[in-house]
């Protein structure tokens, strides 16, 4: 559960902050153009972002790695021309109360340039968010079980706080564009783009410095840097919003307006009473950011103990060559995980693991300590008897282990009587591939 909220959380909630304040700018100054650009850059974005997620997952797609690095470029090189249109145009837009046409085309530069930076950064870092619910592997056990639902909770609960998080930062600037509190908000934008925009940098140089396109030191550090305080970007974004949410509550207390009728006092206190509420929520949700970066993450380390690769007995045929691996029952009836260890003549430590499905049977469930989807990573069983896989933390059905299919151990022939397993060192042999890393 956590897991998914950890991610969800990681991938969009600093996104989800920036486009709150960026729609909420649109909104206020550019008006139906802003508001026509702005939903169709998030629409652009939303389909992009799916129709990468669909082929990135169900397609093998040739140096697949570029598909992303060129959406970090796209990113960086549409926030260049955002930065560059508020400087050209942001003068007409916000000083010039009368219409005119370079108020106009003003709005229509600065609208399109939001737009395509928000679909960019929407292409970037939604594929993942809606690739997980295609990964709630439960080892078997479908979606009618509790690892599903609890896979499924959390990532629902990490999508409910991004969205959150975007409406009351939307919100909250909304209101506080309002009259002369709107210096605030249009400051905590600009700062916020140019965080969000660097840590962008951040991923791109990460991935041209590991694959040498770039090969410059500082660069490497650099990105190293910032993929290590990746959680500061969403702290600083949220910490922005949060200055903007103090300077409204702050104005809302001392400011005095004369109102020629009460419906005008009403429609002020309204103001300042949303205002206040969706603080609260940016709060809340600013607390829930924290969590999911330092006491989830601590809860969701999992300390595996993992049980020691034991020796079988082996086996010679009659030419003195290694034939067949058997293993007592009783050294394996105890009901936990015993794995074991076999090296080729090749010099490749074959691993497979052994354990009884139901207590008080022989039905025992023999396989590799690796799988096909997460190769030689093996397995391990936590403090709840369960057989987990140390990749992708999936739980295994013990009662598929010694099935095909999943993340269940890759299958191998072994005989099984009243005293003993037996598993052919053929096995061993023709599966060794498997653990040559």
């Amino acid at each position: 559960m956590l897991t998914y909220l950890i991610n969800v959380t990681e991938d969009m909630l600093a996104l989800s902050l920036v486009i709150g304040m960026m729609i909420a700018f649109l909104d206020t100054y550019c008006k139906n153009s802003g508001k026509i650009a702005g939903r169709a850059g998030l629409i652009v974005g939303v389909i992009a972002a799916g129709v990468r997620a669909y082929f990135t997952n169900t397609r093998r797609i040739k140096d697949g790695w570029k598909v992303g690095t060129y959406g970090y470029g796209f990113s960086l090189g549409f926030l260049v021309l955002t930065v560059i249109a508020l400087a050209v145009f942001g003068y007409f837009l916000m000083r010039k109360k009368e219409k005119s046409k370079m108020k106009t085309a003003a709005s229509w530069v600065i609208s399109v340039c939001f737009a395509l930076f928000m679909a960019s950064c929407l292409y970037c870092s939604l594929p993942n968010v809606l690739t997980y619910p295609f990964k709630f592997d439960t080892g078997g056990n479908g979606i009618i079980s509790s690892e599903f639902f609890l896979r499924l909770g959390g990532y629902l609960i990490g999508i409910i706080v991004f969205v959150l998080s975007g409406i009351s930062v939307y919100k909250l600037f909304m209101c506080a564009s309002s009259k002369d509190i709107r210096a605030v908000p249009f400051a905590a934008m600009c700062i916020g783009i140019v965080l969000y925009g660097v840590s962008y940098f951040g991923k791109l140089m990460a991935v041209l410095t590991t694959r040498k396109i770039i090969d410059d030191v500082n660069m490497f550090s650099f990105a190293a840097q910032s993929n290590n305080m990746s959680q500061w970007y969403t702290y600083g974004l949220f910490i922005l919003a949060l200055v903007a949410a103090a300077v409204f509550f702050i104005k809302s207390f001392t400011k005095k307006e004369p109102f020629s009728t009460k419906a005008q006092h009403r429609k002020q206190r309204a103001l300042w009473r949303s205002g206040k509420r969706y603080s609260f929520l940016l709060i809340v949700c600013f607390i829930a950011g924290i969590l999911c970066s330092t006491l989830f993450v601590e809860m969701n380390k999992v300390v595996i103990r993992e049980a020691p690769v034991e020796d079988p007995v082996i086996i010679k045929d009659k030419s003195g060559a290694d034939k067949e691996l058997q293993l007592p029952i009783e050294m394996v009836s105890d009901g936990h995980l015993h794995r074991f260890g076999y090296k080729t003549d090749e010099g490749n430590q074959v691993r497979f693991i052994v354990v009884l499905k139901q207590e008080n049977t022989s039905n025992y469930g023999v396989g590799l300590d690796a799988c096909e989807i997460c190769g030689e990573a093996g397995y391990y069983e936590n403090s709840a008897g369960q057989i987990v896989c140390k990749k992708c933390n999936v739980i295994m059905n013990r009662t598929t282990i010694g099935m095909k299919g999943g993340c269940n151990p890759i299958i191998i022939d072994y005989d099984i009587d009243e005293d003993t397993i037996t598993v052919p060192v053929s096995e061993m042999i023709k599966n060794q591939k498997v653990f040559k890393g």
